[in-house]
């Protein structure tokens, strides 16, 4: 009876093993999936700094504020006016592209031929003059923010994906591969990598640079929007969403400031960074870390690869 009471106990401890094991790869799996999708949205901001930095080498601090107006106008059509989703999205995309390329011709092109630091500084005083003009427009209450899209939640077993994220990841990812297709299969797009790659260069060979900056900033613009949108659906929109903008920072440090690529890895890392530490460590008691995470992850990198995981590596001579 001894031996037969030992097997038993035996037996349950190998099957609570196996259910603990089954349950942590069921919650890591969750987490790198939830990571995932949030990330793809990163990587959508991420992008945006980076087709402005490769244009002019400018960083847009501004980019959260580009993200709340591009919002607020597609709400406009969509919410106020109501018009249909497939005619709002494209109107509201439209008129952030506007809205950026008339920023760019009264901010940006002043100080084109001047050092890239100038046009940082600028988007730093954009940034609070767009904030301002917003809240005195929309005020600094919430708005709520529900597409209403197709239910697309996945439900597998004891992983579950709702529908909101899913769109959010499907969204930025498409945005992403149509802007790589304009930036690698159109005349424009190769006008704008020759840009990027020498301004004096490009001007020789007959390429307007005023004109490519100015489609890179209604291009950076509108992308912006996409995102603002999808993190809008998530449930309210507000002149202080702006600050989720913030995490474009680490997603192109982390990624290199001049890859596009990096851009997409980046936000990725970020987004999968985000959701470990909400799902293993803030649970401990660490309430918030999840907000701090990913510019510790930031630090390390820059540590270890100055220029990012997938930037150029520039060598400057003495």
């Amino acid at each position: 009876m001894p031996e037969v009471q030992a097997d038993s106990e035996g037996a349950v401890s190998t099957l609570n093993l196996k259910q603990s094991c089954g349950q942590l790869m069921t919650d890591l799996l969750q987490a790198l999936g939830s990571g995932i999708l949030v990330g793809l949205v990163y990587s959508l901001l991420g992008l945006c700094i980076v087709i402005v930095y490769k244009a002019s080498e400018a960083f847009n601090f501004a980019v959260g504020e580009f993200m709340v107006t591009g919002s607020f106008l597609f709400y406009i059509f969509f919410f106020d006016l109501q018009f249909p989703f497939l005619i709002a999205l494209p109107l509201g995309l439209a008129a952030a592209a506007a809205a950026g390329a008339v920023i760019e011709t009264l901010t940006i092109r002043p100080l084109i031929g001047r050092s890239p630091i100038a046009m940082t500084i600028i988007t730093l005083g954009l940034a609070f003059f767009i904030r301002a003009c917003l809240q005195l427009i929309f005020g600094s209450h919430s708005y709520s923010f529900f597409l209403e899209l197709p239910d697309i939640s996945i439900d597998a077993g004891e992983l579950l994906f709702l529908s909101d994220p899913l769109w959010a990841g499907i969204m930025a990812l498409l945005t992403f591969f149509i802007v790589m297709f304009f930036l690698f299969r159109t005349k424009w797009g190769l006008a704008i990598r020759a840009t990027s790659e020498n301004q004096a260069k490009a001007m020789a060979f007959g390429i307007n640079a005023k004109m490519i900056l100015l489609v890179v900033w209604a291009a950076s613009s509108a992308c912006i929007a996409v995102a603002g949108i999808m993190i809008s659906n998530f449930g309210a929109l507000s002149t202080m969403s702006s600050i989720v903008g913030l995490r474009a920072i680490p997603v192109v440090l982390i990624g290199g400031m001049d890859s596009i690529g990096g851009a997409l890895a980046g936000g990725i890392i970020v987004g999968i960074c985000e959701s470990l530490v909400g799902t293993y460590i803030e649970p401990l008691g660490f309430t918030g870390f999840k907000e701090v995470a990913p510019y510790i992850l930031l630090l390390i990198v820059v540590l270890i690869r100055p220029y990012g995981l997938f930037g150029t590596v520039r060598i400057e001579r003495v």
